[in-house]
C-alpha cells in the first residue's frame, strides 16, 4: 500500500470553519490538505490565535500549538507558519514543503490588488458570485486607469454575475464599459445578448439599426440563443419543471408538494452558499 499517512492528534468535535472558503475542517490532516490545495489563496489571516486554539483544544496538539502561538505573537510569515504545520504533521516530504515555502514567499510580494484579484477569481470559479462581485466593485476603484485590459476584465466579470441574476440592464451597461476598454468580439457578443434580454423587441430592433456594422454579430447571437434553447429542452432541469407541471395538472398534489419543496430547499441552499460572507 502506497502513500499511507499516520494521522496525529484528535478528530475535532468542533470543526474549524473557514468562512472565506465555506469549509469546515475536522483534523490537522484536513488543515494540511486545505493549505496544499489552496496555497495560492493563503494570506496573513491564516496566522491566527483562533486557528492555534483550535489545534490545541480540538486536535489535542499542545506542543504544536505552543510553537505556533509564538509565531502569532511575533507576526511571522505565512510561509513559516504553514511550513511548520507541514513538518510537525509529516503529511508531506521535505521537497514538497520547500516548494510550498518558496511559493508562499513569492506570494508575499504580491500587491493587495493582486491578492484580491486571486480571491475574486477563486470565489467566481466556486460559484459564489455575490462575494466575488463585492470584491470586483472594490477593485475597480484601485485598478489604474492605464490598465485598460485589467479594468475591462473586472467589468466583464461583474456584468456576467449580473446576467446570471437576470439583471440584464446592469449587465449590458457593464459589458459596454468592458467593450469600450477592450473591444473584442466575445465582449461584443455578450453586450448584444444582454441587450436582447433587457430590451423590448422594438427597442432591440432600434439597437440593431444603430449598429449596422455588427450584422454578423447579431446573427451569431441569434444562433447562440437557438443553441441554448435546444440545450434547455434536453436538460434535466426542464424535465423536472415539466414533471412538476404534470403532477399539478393531474391533481397529484402530495407528490407535487414533495418534489417542489425539495427543489426549493436546494435553491435556498445554493443561494445561501452564494451569499455567505
Amino acid at each position: 500500500m502506497n502513500n499511507v499517512c499516520l494521522c496525529i492528534g484528535n478528530y475535532a468535535k468542533n470543526p474549524f470553519y473557514l468562512k472565506f472558503s465555506d469549509i469546515s475542517l475536522y483534523s490537522i490532516e484536513e488543515l494540511c490538505y486545505y493549505f496544499m490545495e489552496r496555497v495560492h489563496l493563503l494570506d496573513d489571516s491564516i496566522v491566527s490565535t483562533e486557528l492555534v486554539n483550535w489545534i490545541r483544544q480540538e486536535c489535542g496538539l499542545a506542543e504544536l500549538a505552543d510553537e505556533l502561538d509564538g509565531y502569532v505573537r511575533k507576526h511571522v510569515s505565512v510561509a513559516a507558519f504553514v511550513s511548520t504545520v507541514f513538518e510537525r504533521t509529516g503529511m508531506y516530504d521535505n521537497s514538497t514543503i520547500r516548494q510550498v515555502d518558496r511559493l508562499l514567499k513569492e506570494q508575499s510580494s504580491l500587491t493587495t490588488i493582486e491578492r484580491y484579484k486571486k480571491r475574486a477569481e477563486y470565489l467566481y470559479q466556486q460559484g459564489r458570485f455575490r462575494q466575488a462581485l463585492s470584491i470586483y466593485r472594490e477593485l475597480v476603484e484601485y485598478i489604474p486607469s492605464r490598465d485598460s485590459a485589467g479594468r475591462a476584465l473586472l467589468y466583464y466579470n461583474m456584468a456576467s454575475i449580473y446576467a446570471m441574476d437576470f439583471a440584464y440592464k446592469q449587465a449590458a451597461d457593464l459589458y459596454y464599459e468592458a467593450y469600450l476598454l477592450h473591444p473584442d468580439r466575445q465582449t461584443r457578443y455578450a453586450y448584444i445578448l444582454a441587450n436582447k434580454k433587457a430590451l423590448t423587441d422594438y427597442a432591440y430592433g432600434a439597437f440593431k439599426r444603430e449598429n449596422p456594422n455588427w450584422e454578423e454579430d447579431f446573427l451569431r447571437v441569434e444562433q447562440l440563443c437557438a443553441q441554448a434553447d435546444e440545450r434547455w429542452l434536453a436538460s434535466r432541469e426542464r424535465q423536472l419543471v415539466t414533471e412538476l407541471a404534470r403532477l399539478k395538472e393531474e391533481g397529484q398534489l402530495e407528490a407535487y408538494s414533495q418534489q417542489s419543496q425539495g427543489l426549493i430547499r436546494q435553491l435556498k441552499k445554493d443561494y445561501k452558499r452564494q451569499t455567505m460572507d
